[in-house]
């Protein structure tokens, strides 16, 4: 070993030595703590670890001025270097470019670099170092690739004429007396050097050699060549020397598309390395059709050079009898690798000891296609690591030791339409780009699919894009077939592969026809515990039928089958399943969402119409679990109604509509109630529906056709005696007639709603009904009225927090209007503690923008613009629109407090522009006046009274227009 600094050669003691070497025969790898030990001691001292970390540190210092780098990992020691600073891994350098120009036929070009390559060697690896014994595998692995080099050499001078080799050959020989290789290297040499004799007795030596030590005969390579001499054939040729490569793969995919960020962790793990120590192997997941064995065996093609001893592709899926047998595979690969079939044993275990000595001196590249677990795979492994494996499996093979494991997932949009283009042509989908987005859509970007839509246009180039991605969307599994390629067939081996747990609840899953699936939704619809469902969608996951990489925000693993695979497993289920188990299997997961519904919204704001019984909390089932299963639960209304179920499709529809107006989904709202409407057994049912389809849009700001709504049903209710019906009309109607800035008449309407409820005894109705009649007293500038009401009602609403927080809320609205703006804030801060505690974001938001306002009012206007950003954040996530603009409107009145004009009048604009002329009267009166007093402020006089002027217009009357009118006569004056 040689250390070259910048004044020469550096000095190092016997262990510094010791040490680095170890260090440079691994490269740019971290060797642990232990394996550097035992590296430099036989028998280490108990302070083997202090004298290494003593001799690390004086190695810094001595190769300071070195192009050495040493490195300190937690787990231990690094050298780096580049590849043109150490002769190791400029040698493998070198020999890799020897053999592509081989390969390419460049004969002077590689005879050149394989000279290059073994004059970097100077006796044995780090013969100068005394190292322990844990090296020698190392070093005579190191040898080893030397002594192939060099073979590889002479086959190439061979190939040029080689008649100079003989002196060479016969030392090599005498060092290497087993190796037939070089025999037959001699033997060829001899003859073309016109010694015919010497290269039969040569022969009869390499005979006699292998007879005395190992009892076996020549090889085939080596009897070939002596009957070509036997027989006088002038050019004969030793297989070794003009072998035909050994190349199994299949073609590459000429049309291959994207793949790079793969490629970039495939590569990598493959390749052939020094420092490795075991044999790379790399597993290529994925479900079926995702392109698997089409991503592995293009990195195979671009991996030969690295493995230039031959590339062996095996398939390794069932057959008739099932899943192919470990025996069997290795009985395929011992012959593809040269070894007679004669001489292949039996046992399981002999032939994989018998691989493993094949291949021990080999660099070949195994490809393992359609590995269906670990025990198929397991002893076909080489033992040494010069080899490398791919695998290729729906499964992850996570017990397959040592491997580095890639998930292909679907591609992107981009590449799944440039593979559409090259295999049907792209000049058609340039004229079409919404048949080919249909067509990408259809196929769920699966490759396989793609491929067999774009070989079914190619066969018809006239065939309308437009026309085929219709017949696919309506028969997409029957559409995807053509020249043996199919998506149907595919699926159908995936899923024989499978138990037959396995195989039902994947027939349920696509029968439940969910995007995905919570373990609670599969175990319903198998109607088994959550062990058994565990196990069969354990099983599909790891047979690449089921994806399982997404935890949803309430922590529930989530499950899904992709498009394609859903229409199959629903297939299957239709011929497979009786219609009775399909029903039940249906039917059990709609009650389990009922079950779950009804648990979950027990403490959320009542829904417009009369309530439905409710259970009990359930652990882990709240707003992160109704938010995570929205689409279940809409989905299980439609599912009710198909199965007959509507009282049950009403009920769900009830409480889902609790939550969904709470985060603003109010196109679900819509659509189940008019589900549940037009499937009502009854008229009562009907009603409850279009109350909650009436609150919509009293929710979105729009009081005029609610109201009128509201007070149809009001009259349908009577008319058909459900006075509770009647009675949440009645005060849902009064809520529109606030808004509409009508308090009086809405305070007659709640009284009669509050006195119907109250012979009901319905006290989440009595709760939100009396706010109310609250809002409307503060409207009318009762205030003491208002704060009266709140304390009453505050009184009486026990456990309930949902209410109480409301109340809260309102109580605070009534105070600060009253004046009392300290003990509005205090109202406040309570309402937003509850708020927090049951996570209601909707009534969080509402809290924040009232305590803004009364903060600002206070000057704590740090506090209160902090308090309306967050509040405008909340609104903006639950998609509130008026409360966005409600709570701009209140930032730009802090703004106007603190005397800044300009950044007020941005705020107030916006906040009107986001109310709209739609939105609530009083509201857009109130956004008005402050905007009239932005432009005050800011001299625009003549805008300040027209915005003025339509403010008046709006309030109509009360405290709130005379004060527009002041403003309007000051600014006159």
């Amino acid at each position: 070993m040689r250390v070259q600094g910048a004044d020469g050669p550096v000095r190092l003691s016997a262990k510094q030595r010791a040490v680095l070497s170890v260090l440079l025969l691994h490269p740019n790898v971290v060797i642990s703590t232990e394996r550097l030990v035992a590296a430099v001691w036989d028998d280490p001292p108990r302070s083997a670890v202090a004298n290494l970390q003593t001799y690390v540190s004086q190695l810094r210092r001595v190769v300071s001025g070195t192009a050495l780098r040493l490195r300190t990992e937690p787990s231990g020691y690094a050298c780096e270097l580049s590849p043109d600073r150490l002769d190791l891994l400029a040698f493998e350098d070198v020999v890799r470019r020897a053999r592509r120009a081989r390969q390419a036929g460049e004969h002077q070009a590689a005879e050149q670099a394989y000279k290059t390559a073994v004059s970097l060697w100077r006796g044995r690896p780090a013969e100068d170092s005394r190292l322990g014994s844990a090296m020698e595998p190392r070093i005579a692995e190191l040898e080893e690739q030397l002594l192939l080099a060099r073979s590889e050499w002479i086959d190439v001078r061979l190939e040029l004429g080689g008649e100079d080799l003989v002196v060479e050959l016969r030392t090599l020989v005498a060092g290497h007396p087993l190796r037939e290789r070089l025999w037959a290297q001699l033997m060829l040499a001899l003859h073309r050097s016109g010694r015919r004799s010497e290269a039969l007795d040569a022969f009869r030596q390499a005979r006699a050699v292998l007879s005395s030590e190992l009892g076996i005969e020549p090889g085939r390579e080596l009897a070939d060549l002596h009957a070509a001499l036997l027989a006088g054939d002038p050019a004969p040729s030793a297989t070794v020397s003009q072998r035909v490569p050994l190349c199994q793969l299949p073609a590459d995919t000429s049309d291959f598309v994207g793949r790079k960020a793969e490629l970039d962790v495939l590569l990598p793990a493959a390749r052939a390395r020094p420092e490795r120590m075991s044999p790379p192997i790399v597993v290529v997941s994925g479900l079926p059709g995702v392109g698997k064995t089409t991503l592995t065996v293009h990195a195979a093609h671009l991996l030969r050079a690295d493995y230039p001893d031959g590339q062996v592709f095996l398939r390794l899926g069932r057959d008739a009898a099932g899943p192919r047998r470990p025996e069997d595979l290795l009985g395929e690969l011992l012959r593809s690798l040269g070894v007679d079939g004669t001489l292949v044993p039996g046992p399981l275990e002999e032939r994989a000891s018998l691989l493993r000595q094949r291949l021990a001196d080999m660099g070949v590249l195994i490809v393992l296609d359609d590995a269906q677990d670990e025990t198929q795979v397991r002893h076909l492994l080489p033992g040494t690591a010069r080899s490398c494996v791919l695998v290729t499996s729906r499964s992850r093979l996570p017990a397959l030791e040592g491997a580095t494991r890639l998930q292909l997932d679907l591609p992107g949009e981009h590449d799944a339409r440039l593979l559409l283009e090259r295999v049907a042509g792209g000049a058609r989908f340039r004229a079409a780009p919404e048949a080919a987005r249909a067509i990408l859509k259809a196929c769920g970007l699966l490759p396989l699919a793609i491929r067999v839509a774009g070989a079914r246009l190619a066969i018809r180039p006239a065939w309308p894009v437009g026309v085929f991605a219709s017949r696919l969307e309506d028969r997409r599994l029957d559409e995807l077939i053509v020249g043996g390629l199919d998506v149907r067939s595919t699926f159908g081996e995936s899923y024989a592969a499978l138990p037959e747990p396995a195989r039902r609840a994947f027939r349920l899953l696509g029968l439940a026809d969910l995007g995905s699936i919570a373990e609670w939704s599969a175990a319903a619809l198998l109607g088994s515990s959550g062990l058994e469902t565990d196990a069969a969608l354990e099983t599909l996951v790891a047979r690449g039928m089921l994806d399982s990489g997404e935890v949803d925000g309430a922590g529930q693993p989530r499950y899904r089958l992709h498009d394609l695979l859903r229409v199959y497993a629903e297939e299957r289920a239709r011929v497979e399943d009786d219609p009775q188990e399909q029903r039940a299997a249906l039917t059990r997961h709609v009650r389990e969402c009922l079950r779950r519904l009804r648990a979950a919204t027990s403490d959320l704001p009542i829904p417009t119409a009369p309530p439905f019984p409710q259970a009990e909390g359930m652990d882990g089932v709240g707003i992160a679990w109704l938010a995570a299963e929205r689409r279940t639960l809409v989905h299980s209304v439609s599912a009710a109604v198909e199965l007959g179920m509507a009282e049950e499709a009403a009920e769900l529809a009830h409480h889902l509509s609790a939550y969904l107006n709470l985060e603003g989904f109010f196109d679900d709202v819509e659509r189940l109630q008019r589900i549940v409407i037009a499937a009502a057994p009854s008229e009562r049912i009907a009603l409850r529906a279009e109350l909650l389809l009436a609150g919509v849009p009293l929710s979105r700001g729009a009081y005029g056709p609610s109201g009128e709504h509201f007070g149809r049903i009001y009259q349908d209710c009577l008319r058909i005696g459900d006075s509770h019906g009647a009675a949440y009309a009645l005060i849902n109607r009064a809520a529109c007639l606030h808004g509409a800035g009508l308090f009086e008449e809405g305070l007659e309407e709640a009284h009669r709603a509050i006195a119907l409820l109250e012979e009901l005894g319905d006290e989440g109705g009595l709760d939100y009904a009396w706010t109310w009649p609250v809002y409307m007293h503060m409207e009318l500038g009762r205030y003491g009225e208002a704060v009266r009401l709140c304390q009453e009602r505050l009184a009486r609403t026990g456990e309930d927090r949902r209410a109480r927080g409301d109340l809260l809320r309102a109580l605070g609205i009534a105070r600060y209007r009253h004046g009392e703006v300290a003990e509005a804030v205090w109202c406040y801060q309570e309402s937003l503690v509850i708020s927090e505690l049951i996570g209601d974001r909707v009534a969080a938001s509402r809290g924040l923008r009232r305590l803004g306002e009364a903060l600002g009012a206070l000057g704590r206007f740090d506090e209160a613009v902090e308090a309306l950003d967050r509040a405008r954040s909340l609104f903006r996530e639950c998609g509130d629109g008026l409360g966005e603009a409600l709570a701009t409107y209140a930032l730009g009145e802090v703004r106007l407090r603190q005397g800044r004009a300009a950044e007020a009048l941005g705020l107030l604009v916006t906040a009107r522009d986001g109310l709209g002329p739609g939105g609530p009267p009083t509201w857009r009166a109130r956004v008005l006046r402050e905007l009239g007093r932005a432009y005050a402020e800011l001299g625009e006089h003549p805008c300040a009274a027209a915005v003025w002027r339509q403010s008046a217009e709006l309030f109509e009357s009360g405290p709130e227009r005379a004060q527009v009118e002041d403003f309007l006569s000051a600014d006159q004056d």
